[in-house]
């Protein structure tokens, strides 16, 4: 269910046409990174997220929902070109301001199209612990995929600050957001 969830919130934010979507914060935290909080009423997901933009049109979003509270990340590389796999294993490794690994974990992922993963299930504490005072992260990937790096202007707590500060604004008003059922049309009611 998670998994669905997660992929119906990419395509709200890849192709939002049509889609119903609550955008309720947003903040740039520094020259790389913005906090963005959105829910879409056609899946009933409300994330609070921080997301890095690459010049190549890369990006890595990393997402906090609102309703069940788990954290997952979105990373589009352009330069990928998956092929024949629905799942991996990457490395997400952690520096600080001097270059010194300060922490890394293997992540499971699942392949959403030949360019783009969602990386499920991060646990929050530990996650948000390594983040805190890293400079950059390398998610190193299998094979002969591109490894991606993402960097923040002084180190992740310029990021997690305000994506912990969009969670508290609005965690009680979408905890049990749902998604918006289609109507019956009244000449459909009639007939039954």
């Amino acid at each position: 269910m998670r998994l669905i969830s997660a992929i119906l919130l990419l395509a709200l934010y890849a192709c939002s046409a049509g889609a119903e979507e609550i955008s309720f914060y947003q903040r740039e935290t520094d020259s790389w990174w913005s906090v963005f909080g959105g829910a879409d009423a056609e899946t009933g997901q409300a994330t609070c997220y921080g997301r890095a933009n690459k010049k190549d049109g890369s990006f890595i979003q990393i997402h906090r929902s609102l309703v069940d509270g788990e954290i997952w990340a979105i990373i589009h590389n352009t330069a990928w070109e998956i092929e024949g796999q629905d799942r991996g294993q990457l490395r997400w490794n952690f520096f600080g301001a001097k270059g010194a690994l300060v922490n890394g974990a293997d992540f499971e992922f699942v392949v959403k199209d030949k360019n783009t993963i969602l990386v499920l299930q991060i646990e929050p504490k530990r996650f948000s612990d390594a983040i805190w005072n890293t400079r950059y992260f390398t998610l190193v990937m299998p094979g002969n995929l591109q490894n991606l790096s993402a960097s923040f202007e002084s180190k992740g707590s310029t990021m997690l600050a305000p994506l912990a500060e969009c969670v508290k604004q609005n965690e009680r008003k979408y905890k049990n957001f749902k998604p918006s059922l289609e109507k019956v049309p009244d000449a459909i009611k009639k007939q039954l």
